[in-house]
């Protein structure tokens, strides 16, 4: 499994979510991990409609299964922000069939 190193300023981030056995979505967030995490984790809770907490709550797995792993601190325009995460998604091959990433 893959091995993430820790950082502490996470704002402007690209992340990747994964479980237990896969990385399953890559995406990008404004706010700190620290903050986002929170949201994901209460859409799994609540089942909420979206395409990662549906992952987790239907696929047999749980909040328990749910880790995060940042991927590279984004400086620049929203647009540069928005090529990388892209190319993390196709890097890592997060769009469907392999993962739960939608072509934009």
């Amino acid at each position: 499994m893959m091995e993430a190193e820790k950082f502490s300023d996470t704002t402007g981030k690209s992340y990747n979510v994964r479980n237990e056995v896969t990385f399953v979505y890559v995406g990008e967030t404004g706010d700190t991990l620290y903050q986002r995490n929170p949201l994901n984790l209460s859409r799994i809770r609540t089942r909420h409609n979206d395409p990662v907490a549906e992952h987790f709550y239907t696929n047999g797995h749980s909040v328990a299964d749910f880790q995060v792993m940042g991927l590279e601190k984004l400086n620049g325009s929203d647009e540069y922000q928005k090529t990388i995460d892209q190319l993390w998604k196709r890097k890592l091959r997060k769009f469907k069939p392999y993962g739960l990433n939608t072509k934009d």
